[in-house]
Order: C-alpha cells, then structure tokens, then sequence
C-alpha cells in the first residue's frame, strides 16, 4: 500500500514556495494516487455517492461548498479528533481520479488536502475540473494492448536421428 509520501513532500514544497511547475507534479501524482475521504457511515463501503461526501465546516467558496481528502490515514485521523464534529463519519479509500467527479457533482468550490495537518493544500474547483479533464486526456493516450492470440501449438518435431541415420542421410 502506497502512503503516498512523495504527494505530502509536494504539498510541503507548494507551502513554502508557490510554483506552477511543483502544481504541475501534484496534479500528476494525484491522478495516480489512492486517497482517503470521510463519508457518512450510512453510505455502502465501494459506492459513495456526492451526498454521501462530508463537507468542512468552512466559508463556502462562492457559496460552494468545501470537502477534505487525505493522503494518509494518520492525517485523516488527526482531523476526525479536531474537526469532524459530532457527526459518524468513516474514511473510504479510492483512487483520487474517482472521487473527482463525485467532488464536483456535490457541489464542491474547493477540496483541502489533509486538512489541520502540518502542510496543507486547496485545490479550487477549477483546478478539480482541470485535473480530472487530464485524467481523461491521459486515460485516452494509454496504449491499448492488442488482444494476446493463443499460441500456435508447434508442430511435433521430427524424432532425433542417430549420427549413423544423419551420415546416411536417412
């Protein structure tokens, strides 16, 4: 199981300096990565829906909502002691590039990357729409495999001759 070390490095160098090129690379390996989200405990373990989604208690964004995933479950942890409120959430894991869509079908204006961690990230709305927008530009580049055919059954190999047939020529 990946801990997704490398995205937590990222999002620590973004914290300290703002560059488009160290945004580029976290937008990236987000599309590779596994996430952990907090849901209501009565949505079905493999089938989030949006309103299964748990939203911060933040300013909304442009009266958008705004949503938490977390690279690892420590950090997850961490914000369900300090800021989950009274609310039974659970944490579901699933590639980052399923729960973009879910994200911005429940509304979201933004999405806080481990949120109450040491570094912390947002992502805006425009930024999951553009993610998930090179997630399928991405998916549609990789090659497709042709189909693997059976392997043809050699032929049976003429027996072995001797020394003596081969000299004869037999």
């Amino acid at each position: 199981m990946a801990d997704n070390g490398d995205i937590r490095g990222m999002i620590r160098d973004l914290a300290l300096k703002r560059d488009s090129i160290d945004r580029r690379q976290l937008y990236f390996a987000l599309i590779k990565a596994e996430v952990w989200v907090p849901v209501s405990t009565k949505s079905a373990t493999g089938h989030v829906s949006p309103g299964d989604l748990h939203p911060l208690d933040r300013e909304a964004l442009g009266g958008l909502a705004a949503f938490a995933f977390f690279t690892h479950p420590g950090a997850a942890e961490g914000w369900q002691k300090d800021e989950a409120g009274s609310e039974q959430l659970r944490l579901e894991r699933m590639p980052f590039v399923d729960l973009l869509p879910l994200l911005l079908d429940a509304g979201a204006g933004s999405a806080f990357i481990n949120p109450a961690a040491k570094f912390t990230g947002e992502l805006y709305r425009h930024e999951l729409q553009t993610i998930l927008d090179g997630a399928k530009r991405l998916a549609a580049r990789a090659p497709v495999a042709p189909p693997v055919e059976p392997a043809e059954t050699p032929a049976e190999s003429p027996p072995a001759r001797s020394w003596w047939q081969r000299l004869l020529g037999r």
